[in-house]
């Protein structure tokens, strides 16, 4: 359906047509939110190249194959997950099944007082009015058209709210599941979390595919810290490679808080995840790191906007990313520097592993200053394996296929030591060393012959 800009407008008649069906259809600012959505979406379409954040990734799959929105969550048991150590890891665990959460998978026994972990489909029927001060208040849709698309389809998700004061004793581990039929099927979930004043809490996100058909996995999150709030967000995504994965999330920092996220990517034929942190108060710390392993023809997207808002604060992104195959890695990262937000402490690096000469790599990190105390730097570097190291440790006796190993995980290692759970680094470590011998080693042994 094209609109007046020769954009594409595909899903938004579903979301038109499937929205009085809703949860919380007939709460006025909930149907004022959707609508809004869908006139964003309606305005501006699919994302094209000429978009500024997209410049590096097509969604022509997206217009080229017709995927209809999940009528509901299948009556499937929680697989085996990909990561042994976080499995095993005591948490309050969340399900959501093609973008539904299914309580009879949850394990939420012994929350403390004033925390809670609903279904956003439950909270938007029985408690609109908890959730109207928060949802749909960070993004901005016009800047996020798939976000905007999400918000057209509101409907389910996961809600946390945390109350003041409270150190959750244990991480929520939020298991998302896409499993698609014979047809191609899409999911649009939404997640609200409200952290408290002086709150900290662990969010492990990890996103799989089950056997099925293609499947558009469009997710939005909204993370509001208030004041001397800490977060720690870890974001494992392994979905197929019949998926097209995006993420966005839109972070709200009040004074003194800290928001601490890993993203480590290495699934679906697309995956996009895209961070936008606002950082509102003075004294706030911001860390965004990720890891990203690709091959085939995947194509993975990082793509971050920092915005200091408020003086005294400082950010730290750091993204490494190893490409073989035919594979695109893209980073996108601005640090958008407002007048007020004097003494900001802001930095990005990007640095790519490139194993094939058919791999290639988009970097633009970028700052946007307009205050005059501050120290912020960025940077970008891409390239192959170190001739030198790889000679140095053949000529020790290490086999080709090992010492391409030690090089890329020490070439990772940097980002990974960052992760502050042990648990969730160890399986991090892990993912990426059994991604080598699957997806490298092969590629080794050519380069041997």
């Amino acid at each position: 359906m094209p609109d007046g800009s020769g954009h594409m407008q595909p899903y938004l008649d579903q979301a038109l047509e499937g929205s009085g069906s809703f949860a919380g259809a007939g709460t006025d600012w909930v149907d004022a939110l959707r609508r809004d959505g869908a006139h964003a979406y309606g305005l501006h379409g699919l994302p094209k190249r000429r978009d500024e954040y997209w410049r590096y990734t097509n969604l022509n799959a997206l217009a080229d194959e017709q995927f209809r929105l999940s009528d509901g969550a299948p009556a499937i048991g929680l697989p085996s997950l990909p990561h042994k150590l976080v499995a095993e890891l005591a948490t309050y665990r969340v399900v959501v099944v093609n973008g539904r959460l299914r309580p009879d998978l949850c394990a939420l026994g012994e929350l403390p007082d004033d925390v809670l972990v609903s279904g956003l489909e439950d909270m938007l029927t029985a408690a609109p009015a908890r959730l109207e001060p928060y949802l749909g208040k960070i993004i901005r849709l016009n800047d996020m058209p798939m976000a905007a698309l999400n918000t057209a389809f509101l409907n389910d998700g996961m809600v946390m709210f945390v109350g003041d004061g409270i150190v959750l004793d244990k991480p929520v581990h939020l298991i998302s599941i896409t499993a698609p039929g014979a047809d191609a099927m899409m999911v649009q979930p939404r997640h609200l979390v409200v952290m408290g004043k002086d709150t900290t809490a662990t969010l492990i996100e990890t996103h799989i595919t089950t056997e099925g058909g293609s499947s558009f996995n469009n997710i939005v999150s909204e993370l509001h810290l208030d004041e001397g709030a800490n977060l720690n967000h870890f974001v494992f995504q392994e979905e197929s490679k019949t998926t097209v994965h995006l993420s966005g999330t839109a972070v709200a920092m009040a004074a003194k808080t800290t928001y601490d996220s890993f993203v480590l990517q290495s699934g679906a034929a697309i995956g996009r995840s895209e961070i936008r942190a606002y950082m509102n108060g003075p004294g706030s710390d911001c860390r965004l790191d990720g890891v990203y392993l690709a091959t085939d023809k995947q194509v993975v997207d990082n793509t971050t906007f920092v915005e200091h808002a408020a003086p005294e604060c400082r950010s730290r992104q750091v993204y490494k990313g190893v490409l073989d195959g035919q594979s695109r890695g893209v980073f996108q990262g601005k640090v958008h520097v407002m007048r007020d937000a004097q003494k900001t402490d802001g930095h990005q690096l990007s640095r790519a592993l490139l194993l094939s000469p058919r791999a290639e790599i988009d970097a633009r990190p970028e700052l946007e200053i307009y205050a005059d105390d501050v120290k912020c730097s960025h940077g970008a570097t891409a390239g192959e394996l170190d001739e030198d190291l790889m000679f140095y440790l053949l000529s020790r006796g290490i086999p080709r296929e090992q010492a391409r190993r030690m090089l890329i995980e020490a070439f990772l290692s940097e980002a990974i030591a960052e992760i502050p759970l042990e648990q969730v680094a160890e399986d991090f470590t892990t993912h990426v060393r059994q991604w080598l011998v699957d997806n490298v080693d092969a590629h080794a042994g050519q380069d041997a012959t």
